[in-house]
């Protein structure tokens, strides 16, 4: 577990014989201690900033595809985005299910799914899980493609759970797949598969006998493959495809097979998209976050603190004028640089100078 802004600034304290900080001090910090909790973020920033590719600074991001549209915001992350990896961007087969896997504490976590019968409820059995006893819950889905086969998918326990498929709510039902879940106290995960005969289509949960039953996961996608995006510059797609998508009328648009980044930093498909049974999923990478509270910590892993810790020890020998000691710290900093770009990023180049 990474140790906290607190534990990594009273380190370097501790080192130069200084007063360290408590979490009650830590805010109130004066002199070299405000100087040396500076140089650990510097630190940090200095380790994060001289790779750009960090494994631990990957993150996976998301956007739903709209028919018809051709540009996405992902302001959802913009604070945080330091570049993406146009390497691996996909478009898949877009979840239609809202809130399938009741992450949220409380009431909240089952958010999504409307009472049909009894009381539905959230349960922290399994994780996270929606709760039936007599009960049943339902939940409508949109945009379907009437004639296009789609697949539900679940992870169920409980000794007698139904799960229906089709064009009406809750109870009245005409079921378009009906599955029977026997789990007992296991997980069980099952696959649904059905063909859309409407673009509505509602999914349901039914325990009928009293006996309890959790639903942990729902999944609905259409049975489609992922298709990698290629990506293209802004000034290529204005040079090549601009004109096209503009004059595009609805009966023109198709698969999307490029993407691209605008000025206004939105993410651009071509052709624009006939469909919305799709997700544009992407690797990024994330920023450095300065600390800020005693007990932030970096996404740096705990493993390499030493690094960070010889050099904010550099940075404060140096604030010394202790010139000739930096230069053991640089050197710690510099060792266990090349060691961690060896381990993370199978940067063999390093293996001769380490």
């Amino acid at each position: 577990m990474p140790s906290s802004y607190l534990v990594l600034t009273n380190q370097v304290l501790r080192d130069f014989n200084e007063v360290e900080l408590t979490s009650s001090t830590f805010g109130s910090s004066r002199g070299v201690q405000t100087t040396v909790k500076d140089y650990v973020n510097r630190a940090i920033s200095d380790l994060l900033n001289s790779e750009l590719n960090w494994p631990f600074t990957r993150a996976e991001g998301s956007v739903d595809v709209i028919a018809g549209k051709d540009l996405y915001s992902y302001t959802s992350i913009a604070s945080t985005l330091k570049y993406i990896d146009y390497d691996n961007v996909f478009l898949k087969p877009k979840n239609f299910i809202t809130n399938g896997t009741y992450e949220v504490s409380g009431a909240a976590s089952i958010a999504g799914w409307t009472t049909v019968s009894g009381s539905p409820a959230a349960s922290s059995k399994f994780g996270n899980t929606l709760l039936l006893t007599s009960a049943e819950a339902t939940q409508q889905i949109d945009d379907l493609i009437v004639g296009r086969s789609y697949t539900v998918l679940t992870q169920t326990s409980g000794a007698t759970l139904t799960l229906e498929v089709g064009t009406s709510s809750g109870g009245s039902q005409t079921k378009s797949a009906t599955l029977t879940i026997s789990s007992g106290n296991e997980i069980l995960l099952t696959e649904t598969v059905f063909t859309a005969t409407a673009t509505t289509h509602f999914v349901s949960f039914t325990e009928a006998a009293g006996s309890a039953a959790f639903v942990k996961l729902v999944e609905l996608s259409e049975n489609i493959t992922s298709i990698p995006l290629k990506y293209i510059s802004y000034e290529e797609y204005n040079d090549r495809f601009r004109e096209r998508d503009t004059r595009s009328s609805k009966d023109k648009f198709s698969e999307p097979e490029f993407v691209y980044t605008t000025y206004n930093n939105e993410l651009g498909l071509t052709p624009i998209p006939k469909d919305s049974n799709r997700t544009i999923e992407f690797d990024y990478y994330v920023t450095n976050t300065t600390l800020s509270g005693a007990t932030d910590t970096s996404i740096v892993p705990d493993r390499f603190e030493p690094i960070i810790i010889a050099r904010a020890k550099y940075y404060t020998h140096m604030f010394r004028s202790d010139v000739q000691t930096a230069q053991f710290s640089l050197k710690e900093y510099e060792d266990g640089l090349k060691r961690m770009k060896v381990e993370l990023l199978n940067r063999k180049d390093y293996m001769r100078a380490v």
